[in-house]
C-alpha cells in the first residue's frame, strides 16, 4: 500500500492555522520572557535593599536606607513606616511614632498586604512629610513588631501604581524584614 500525499503545490489545510498557532505562541513567550526580566529587575532591587537593611544600627539610618532604596530605586513617590504602642519617641522622615492609633489603620487591620487607591487627605495621613496635591496609591504592609503594631507605606502619585490586583510578593518580603530590624533595634 502506498500512501497519498498532496502535491507540493497545495498547500496543507492547517498551514494557515499552524501560523496562526506560532504566531500567538512566539508573541506569548515575548510575554513571559519581558515578565521575566522585569521580576529579575526587581528582585535585584529588593536583594539590594534587603542587604542595606542587614546593616542597619539605629533608627536614623533604616529611616536613611528606607529613603534611599525605596524612593530612588524603586522610584516610589512617598514611604513612610508608621509605628503605635511601642515604649519609643520616634520622629523621622519616614518613620513615625504614633501613640495613640496609626493613620487609616482601618485599612490595613486585617491582611498582610493592601494595594488601594487613596484621596488627597488619606495621602496626607500617610505620609504626613509630602505635599500632596491630588489623589494616589499605597501599598500598605503590615508588621510583625513584637512591641506595638506597625505598618509600611509605600506611595505612588499615579492612582493606578498600586492597583487592587497587584501581586504583593516583593513588597511583603521587603515588609518582613523591615519589621525583624525594627524588631532587632526596639530590643535594649
Amino acid at each position: 500500500l502506498m500512501i497519498r500525499r498532496p502535491p507540493r503545490s497545495t498547500p496543507l489545510y492547517s498551514s494557515a492555522a499552524s501560523d496562526v498557532y506560532k504566531r500567538q505562541m512566539r508573541k506569548r513567550m515575548n510575554e513571559l520572557l519581558q515578565a521575566a526580566r522585569v521580576n529579575d529587575e526587581i528582585f535585584a532591587k529588593t536583594r539590594s535593599l534587603n542587604l542595606a537593611l542587614l546593616e542597619v544600627d539605629s533608627w536614623p539610618e533604616l529611616n536613611e536606607v528606607l529613603a534611599t532604596h525605596v524612593l530612588v530605586d524603586f522610584e516610589a513617590d512617598f514611604v513612610c513606616a508608621h509605628l503605635c504602642g511601642a515604649d519609643m519617641a520616634l520622629a523621622l522622615d519616614h518613620i513615625q511614632h504614633h501613640t495613640e492609633q496609626m493613620p487609616l489603620e482601618h485599612l490595613h487591620s486585617n491582611t498582610s498586604a493592601l494595594c488601594i487607591s487613596l484621596r488627597r487627605e488619606e495621602l496626607t495621613q500617610m505620609f504626613p512629610l509630602s505635599d500632596h496635591d491630588d489623589s494616589g496609591s499605597a501599598a500598605i504592609l503590615n508588621l510583625a513588631l513584637i512591641n506595638g503594631a506597625g505598618a509600611l507605606c509605600i506611595g505612588s502619585r499615579d492612582t493606578g501604581r498600586f492597583a487592587k490586583d497587584m501581586d504583593t510578593l516583593f513588597v511583603t518580603y521587603i515588609a518582613d524584614i523591615v519589621a525583624k530590624v525594627m524588631n532587632r533595634l526596639a530590643t535594649p
